[in-house]
């Protein structure tokens, strides 16, 4: 099977997605009865394929060459049709050879939408019909307020009419969307073609459907003749029982709700656990700020002593100094004394030697005995 990309459909695909493409289709087929088709944009190919069952010969083009390949591979057996690589504004296609264009949610994934219509009128017939589908912007995008990112240029309604209109004589637009309805149909094999609608309220129920109210999509049969109009219609898949797919739905749901339930439990009692720590932290930083703030407090006290030491350092310096200034003073003048002393003992010597040497010469000894002499005078 083809991937699924999030934008082409695929034939495992249910749902919404399925019943909008099929019924797109599926009213096609009305036009096609032994007419060559072209299908721009075809895709996987199943659409080519069931237009092929129906028409004289169909051709699926598509920009992609991968598309291609895998249609070709796994329809290429039916004899009346083919697939070709090719672009919407370069259609690989000779002119006036198409009864019938079939394009469905091609228009917003470009913007060249002139050259488009320019190449869609160049290969059908003065008249071949021109069936085309286009989200309707205001429902699709704006009203949700949400973009596709595989769209490029959407259009509203009057921009997809004034477009249609410049290049085709007669147009016929229907609107297109999902709704809830009842059905009532026969338990046994039935071949009825057509159907009875009813719509109102609990005041009036009439056999007949008003205009489609806010359409998701567009649907276009153009051509330069008259078009026949196609009976108001919808698309029923005998295989889905909505009943059966809510209740599904809603029991997976549940499921999934449990488990989402669990999980946000389990969150829950993560973000407990680091709240506590929060909290935890919150606190020690509290301890750690008011530490901080005790050390910054004996810093400033210390660093205030240092100063306060380093001050009187200074002072001390100072004094030392000084101290030293008086020592070094000091010491000169004790130098200075020493170097008196040392003069007077060098003269103390001399005077004791010249004592010495006078006590010993022969004038002393004389002068000894005349001092004897004199004492005896007296």
């Amino acid at each position: 099977m083809m991937e699924f990309t999030g934008e082409r459909f695929v034939p495992q695909l249910s749902g919404d997605i399925k019943y909008e493409h099929l019924h797109r289709y599926a009213i096609s087929l009305d036009f096609v009865e032994g007419r060559s088709v072209l299908d721009i944009a075809s895709g996987e190919g199943y659409g080519s394929a069931l237009l092929a069952k129906r028409a004289g010969s169909v051709v699926g083009v598509d920009i992609d060459s991968a598309s291609i390949d895998y249609a070709r591979s796994h329809y290429g057996e039916i004899p009346n049709l083919k697939f070709l690589v090719g672009s919407c504004s370069a259609i690989p296609i000779t002119d006036a050879s198409i009864d019938v264009v079939v394009s469905f949610e091609t228009i917003e994934h470009h913007d060249q939408h002139e050259e488009m219509m320019q190449e869609i009128k160049r290969v059908l017939k003065p008249d071949g019909i021109l069936i085309l589908s286009s989200p309707n912007r205001l429902v699709y995008s704006d009203e949700p307020k949400q973009a596709n990112p595989f769209h490029v240029k959407e259009l509203y309604y009057e921009e997809l009419v004034d477009l249609l209109k410049r290049y085709f004589q007669q147009m016929r637009l229907y609107g297109q969307k999902l709704a809830v309805s009842s059905w009532m149909m026969s338990i046994e094999s039935s071949q009825v073609e057509t159907i009875k609608a009813y719509s109102g309220d609990v005041s009036n129920i009439v056999n007949s459907v008003d205009a489609l109210p806010a359409p998701m999509y567009f649907v276009a049969i153009c051509s330069d003749r008259a078009v026949k109009e196609p009976l108001a219609s919808l698309y029923l898949d005998m295989s889905d029982d909505l009943w059966k797919r809510l209740s599904s739905d809603r029991h997976s749901n549940q499921i999934e709700l449990s488990h989402l339930r669990h999980e946000f439990n389990h969150l829950q009692h993560q973000f407990n656990q680091i709240q506590h720590d929060r909290n935890h932290l919150q606190h020690r930083f509290n301890q750690l700020q008011y530490d901080r703030s005790q050390l910054q407090d004996e810093f400033s006290q210390t660093q205030h002593n240092l100063n306060q030491l380093q001050h009187d350092r200074n002072h001390s310096q100072h004094q030392f100094d000084q101290l030293q200034h008086t020592l070094n003073q000091a010491q000169h003048q004790l130098q200075e004394c020493v170097q008196v002393q040392q003069n007077y003992q060098n003269k103390l010597q001399h005077a004791d030697a010249v004592i010495q040497a006078m006590e010993s010469s022969k004038f002393w000894k004389l002068r000894q005995f005349w001092m004897r002499v004199k004492a005896l005078w007296k």
